[in-house]
């Protein structure tokens, strides 16, 4: 009995702790809830707090850029102030503008050539009147502006032989080459080709096969030359055409338009300087150049230019004269590779002075044909080339640049050509001529540059045939 109640004691006291015990690790366990509950929540309250201060960082960054930006915006328009703004355009182009180094360099040489710093003025003159001359080039005037158009015609008047000719007697029209038809061709389109070839007017024109096989082997260049006045600027017209050769124009122009007079006013005839005139007003000598003095003394009948000069040297004779002609530009001696304009930017002390060789309608070619020796090559021997003294590039040379260089010197024709380097004397000399592109066997249809990108390797040899007269 004894037993049995110790036991019953022990198995309570067990109980009771085995419950204390439970109370205990259920304690523990609620305890141990509440501090992860406690934490949670502060890492919830941390990450709160970092995304205020995030937003609070961004709109202090935007607050700075903000002010950042007026800033500038003030720095910008305190630049522009005028106080400021010439020094800050100043500084600005010195920085961009590179250019201004090379000007800087020019203005320097131009204090030291008197020269350069004359042209820099005529260009000057040029950029301030550039808006007045396009309003008056506008206007309706008995000189041709050929600039309205942007290409101008290359018109010639050529004789059954294919020579350019003085356009004062009849000959075959030619364009670029070749025929021009006559389907809606009036006397208004013949005055505005002989004002576009230097003349006045038209004489004649009538249609034909005249030149035989000659004429009858050309390509028909032009058709349906309508124009509405004696400006070329009025005419329009087509390089596709349904005729036949006998259709091709004929065309006779006259009076030049050019004079050269003496003191007195009369006209000159002879090899003696005179004044240059263009419908009685004078010549300005802005691009004039030896081509230039060519083109104009062979359509007045004169063989060729012998040299040309400005200056005011007939006093009040010369300055009570309008100034006609301006911007003189040839790029070779024929008068249908030359522009000029009727508006100017020049005073008297600016006309041509012109000296004309009297004789037939050819002018100093310049061209040579040399053996090693520096003598002219016989007729069938190859030799160098030259071209006043100098060499003759190939670049586009060709049959036809060789048949028209020998007809000039007085040969038939051209028998071969080649380039190389054969001579010891080639190398001293200078390459004088390139890029020569001829459009038939007449040099009337030839260009040419004086400038090149040649070695003289690339220098032309050449050989012609048999003399014109044999």
């Amino acid at each position: 009995k004894q037993w049995y109640q110790r036991r019953v004691a022990i198995t309570a006291g067990d109980q009771f702790h085995r419950v204390k015990m439970q109370k205990t690790v259920c304690l523990q366990i609620l305890a141990l809830l509440a501090v992860i509950s406690w934490n949670l929540a502060d890492a919830k309250a941390f990450e709160a707090d970092d995304e205020v201060l995030t937003i609070e960082k961004r709109d202090e960054d935007g607050n700075d850029l903000q002010k950042a930006e007026e800033k500038e915006e003030e720095e910008v328009v305190m630049k522009r102030d005028p106080e400021n703004q010439e020094e800050e355009e100043e500084a600005v182009v010195e920085e961009r503008d590179p250019e201004n180094q090379e000007e800087d360099e020019n203005e320097e040489v131009e204090k030291r050539d008197p020269e350069n710093q004359d042209e820099k003025e005529k260009e000057e003159k040029r950029e301030d009147t550039a808006v007045s001359e396009s309003a008056e080039a506008a206007e309706a005037s008995e000189v041709e502006d050929l600039e309205v158009r942007t290409v101008v015609p290359r018109f010639t008047l050529v004789d059954h032989r294919g020579r350019a000719i003085n356009g004062q007697q009849e000959g075959l029209l030619l364009f670029n080459g070749g025929t021009v038809c006559d389907d809606g061709f009036t006397t208004n389109s013949a005055n505005a080709i002989c004002r576009t070839m230097g003349y006045t007017s038209q004489s004649h024109f009538r249609h034909g096969l005249v030149y035989g096989p000659f004429q009858s082997r050309k390509r028909i260049g032009l058709d349906d030359v309508l124009c509405s006045s004696g400006h070329w600027s009025s005419c329009r017209s087509t390089t596709h055409h349904n005729c036949v050769h006998g259709e091709d124009i004929m065309l006779t122009c006259q009076g030049t338009g050019f004079k050269l007079v003496n003191r007195a006013g009369h006209t000159i005839t002879g090899r003696t300087e005179g004044l240059l005139t263009f419908q009685h007003g004078t010549v300005c000598d802005d691009y004039f150049n030896m081509n230039a003095a060519h083109a104009i003394c062979r359509i007045m009948g004169f063989a060729s230019g012998v040299q040309y000069r400005h200056g005011l040297r007939y006093g009040s004779m010369q300055s009570r004269k309008r100034i006609t002609m301006d911007d003189v530009r040839c790029r070779a001696s024929y008068w249908n590779y030359c522009s000029h304009r009727s508006a100017h930017n020049c005073a008297h002390y600016e006309d041509i002075f012109l000296t004309c060789q009297p004789g037939s309608l050819t002018h100093p070619h310049g061209f040579r044909i040399v053996d090693w020796n520096g003598a002219n090559s016989r007729r069938g021997v190859e030799g160098l080339l030259l071209y006043n003294g100098g060499t003759v590039c190939d670049d586009h040379f060709n049959i036809n640049a060789a048949h028209a260089i020998c007809k000039l010197m007085g040969f038939r024709s051209a028998t071969r050509y080649r380039h190389g380097d054969a001579y010891v004397e080639q190398e001293r000399k200078q390459i004088r001529m390139d890029d020569v592109i001829c459009r038939g066997s007449s040099w009337s249809l030839c260009r040419y540059s004086t400038r090149h990108n040649c070695s003289h390797r690339e220098d032309i040899m050449l050989t012609c045939n048999a003399a014109s007269g044999e």
